[in-house]
């Protein structure tokens, strides 16, 4: 019975071995070939994704191997995305450029619009051809998350955020919806990249370190914009509808400038069904800041 025994086990413990053998050689190519692509390990580029239906949203912490920039710079362009932030807060620079040289809002929107379906048709072509998505990488992919490589590109939302305030919202509360998407942003993401794991995290990823300098950075916007520059600019805005104003409004300029710190750092934190804050911030602050200058109204 012995050698029978023996006989019997032996090509079942020959066929484990052999199976674990061609397991692991199966998944050692399996590697191998990931490895050698620009796609990162993980589903959809997603390291340790649970299901097949993990995706990366705008939100998504930007795996490294998608954009060929960000694995050669991956602190200054893919950890704190320096060339991008530097865009960012750009544009609330030369929102007030613009403004300053008696730039009217009506003839900045026809711009914007053009530009968003650009940008829009570019992503179309992108999405439809690797050649020109590979292209277009190569050159614009310092400004791109990682994330945005297989969806919309993240200027298409902060477009679509400007173009819905200044159709929507009066002059100023346009102006302070612009810095507030600008610099709270800004101001959040870099700090919160800095110090936030020094302070209580909420919200899922958002901490009390970028929470706290979005609100810094709005109360600021707001008294740049409602306490030096309207009120020197007077000449700027005979023709134009302002919200706010000392004498129109019972709101104090104190208050004013702690509401918009509040309604930016609020809009910058919450995550709304997954929306773009290149789009949500704007329009959440626009419309916070409209309403309770209507509310205050003399």
């Amino acid at each position: 019975m012995a050698p029978n025994t023996a006989s019997n086990s032996e090509p079942s413990l020959r066929s484990r071995v052999n199976s674990k053998t061609g397991s692991a050689s199966k998944g050692a190519a399996t590697k191998k070939k990931t490895n050698g692509s620009l796609a990162p390990p993980g589903i959809n580029g997603v390291k340790g994704a649970k299901s097949s239906n993990a995706v990366l949203t705008p939100r998504s912490r930007s795996p490294v191997g998608l954009i060929p920039l960000h694995q050669n710079y991956r602190h200054f362009i893919h950890k704190y995305e320096v060339p991008r932030k530097i865009l960012h807060v750009s544009i609330g620079f030369l929102t007030l450029a613009l403004y300053l040289r008696g730039a009217n809002v009506a003839s900045v929107t026809p711009v914007l619009i053009f530009l968003l379906l650009a940008i829009l048709l570019l992503d179309v072509v992108r999405f439809k051809s690797p050649a020109f998505s590979k292209y277009y990488i190569k050159f614009f992919g310092f400004l791109m998350r990682e994330s945005e490589v297989n969806q919309w590109n993240g200027i298409v939302f902060y477009l679509a955020g400007l173009i819905i305030v200044f159709l929507f919202f009066s002059k100023d509360i346009s102006l302070l919806a612009v810095l507030l998407l600008s610099w709270c942003d800004t101001a959040a993401s870099s700090f919160g990249r800095a110090y936030g794991h020094l302070t209580p995290k909420f919200f899922k990823n958002k901490s009390l370190a970028g929470t706290g300098a979005a609100f810094l950075t709005g109360v600021f916007a707001a008294y740049l914009l409602y306490g030096i520059i309207l009120p020197n600019t007077s000449y700027l805005n005979v023709n134009s509808h302002l919200a706010w104003t000392p004498a129109s409004s019972s709101l104090s300029l104190t208050s004013l400038c702690v509401l918009s710190g509040l309604s930016g750092a609020a809009a910058e934190a919450v995550d709304l069904w997954g929306l773009d804050d290149n789009l949500t911030i704007p329009v959440i602050s626009a419309i916070v800041m409209q309403l309770a200058v209507l509310f205050c109204k003399k």
